[in-house]
């Protein structure tokens, strides 16, 4: 937050804001655990003392109303309180360590509030985003003008208020029910006009993708827009469950032509459905920019038979040229279709299929930075480093 305007002398605004205390078993994250309690001072001479966070535990799509007292507060001063992950793409974000320019939107997920000021006490209410994998949502206030100089902080001056625990769990995404479906890759059908679909994270962890920074509409697939990242959606209809897939990539690359090659080495969208999250039966497909596939059957966790060979279609629209690296790409379109009946006698679903069944997918997208270092973008968090993992399974629900 800001320089100008602060109060300190030149030599005080020279030394960094002290690291916030550590200690174990408070607020646990990667990088350790933040203790957040404490009146917090401001340069000027505000204070933000005890405060309340209702409800203690939320959820994802719910409001989190934080109370807190004030005191000190120069007349007209704009105090505004902020909802936070507590880390972006492997930076401590809640400690403040970003090296992102100022004003840049640093995570789609925050959420800020001005404060209204009542008689010695502020409150404000803001909603944890949806998705989120994140274990806290670490709320922290800025005062116009001035910085945090005593009590929890982050290293721009934001104080610190404190971390509500979140209950996370796998990604919800619903599919709608479609009507004549020309698996083709150019989107044109009413089913995808209808949806924004749902944006990729972080394999692991489901961190927002650092480019992602947009907020995707409905009839946007399609569009290869890398500011709205890697996006999936689902329909269906009697006869198939559908995918699609929006692939921004300034460089396609894929040297596999070959079916059942093994696309997950280089650049490729990948999708996993089965019955349920025990990782006993499910079914794998993978698409390059190049329209190569790759389909295997697992009647165990692992245990692949890739030699199986399924009756599913699949369309694929690149713009750019694929494996020339002197150009600059636009990335690539997938379009799938898999019959339910194989679905179902491979993966234990029950069919016919109907409106409110759920099951589960996930959907992911290999990428090579420079063609060398590897990236790995999920629907859902695996958790671990395992692409072949169910417990977090994305639940997909027909509408």
């Amino acid at each position: 937050m800001l320089a100008c305007g602060d109060p300190r002398s030149p030599a005080a605004r020279a030394e960094p804001p002290a690291e916030p205390t550590l200690v174990a078993g408070e607020f646990v994250e990667p990088y350790g655990a933040l203790r957040i309690d404490g009146d917090v001072v401001f340069a000027a001479g505000a204070r933000l003392g005890s405060r309340t966070f209702a409800p203690g535990r939320a959820r994802a799509g719910e409001a989190i109303e934080v109370r807190l007292s004030v005191s000190g507060l120069a007349e007209g001063a704009r105090l505004r309180i902020g909802l936070r992950a507590p880390q972006v793409a492997g930076r401590q974000e809640a400690r403040g360590q970003t090296s992102l320019p100022k004003g840049q939107v640093t995570d789609r997920r925050d959420r800020w509030a001005e404060a209204v000021v009542q008689g010695g006490a502020v409150a404000a209410s803001l909603e944890v985003a949806a998705p989120w994998h994140a274990s806290h949502a670490v709320f922290v206030a800025e005062l116009a003008g001035d910085v945090a100089i005593a009590g929890p902080r982050r290293a721009d001056g934001a104080a610190l208020l404190g971390a509500v625990p979140i209950e996370v769990g796998p990604t919800r995404v619903v599919a709608p029910r479609a009507e004549a479906i020309a698996v083709d890759g150019r989107l044109a059908e009413a089913a995808w006009a209808g949806q924004a679909g749902a944006t990729l994270g972080q394999s692991l962890d489901g961190e927002p993708d650092p480019q992602w920074v947009g907020e995707a509409a409905a009839g946007s697939l399609g569009a290869l827009d890398p500011r709205l990242g890697t996006r999936v959606a689902f329909a269906w209809d009697e006869l198939n469950l559908y995918a699609a897939a929006d692939v921004p990539d300034v460089d396609l690359w894929s040297d596999y032509t070959q079916q059942d090659e093994p696309l997950y080495k280089q650049e490729a969208f990948e999708l996993f459905v089965a019955a349920g999250n025990d990782g006993r039966r499910y079914v794998e497909f993978q698409v390059s920019a190049r329209g190569v596939t790759f389909d295997a059957r697992f009647p165990r966790h692992r245990a692949g038979d890739e030699a199986w060979d399924s009756r599913w279609r699949t369309a694929v629209q690149a713009e750019g040229t694929v494996d020339e690296p002197r150009d600059r790409d636009r990335g690539f379109v997938v379009e799938v279709a898999i019959p339910w009946d194989e679905l179902c006698q491979e993966t234990g679903l029950e069919c016919p299929p109907r409106a409110g069944m759920e099951l589960r997918v996930n959907a992911f997208r290999l990428e090579r930075e420079g063609r060398r270092r590897p990236i790995g973008l999920s629907l859902s968090p695996t958790r671990v480093p395992d692409f072949h993992a169910w417990d977090n399974a994305a639940v997909l629900v027909l509408q």
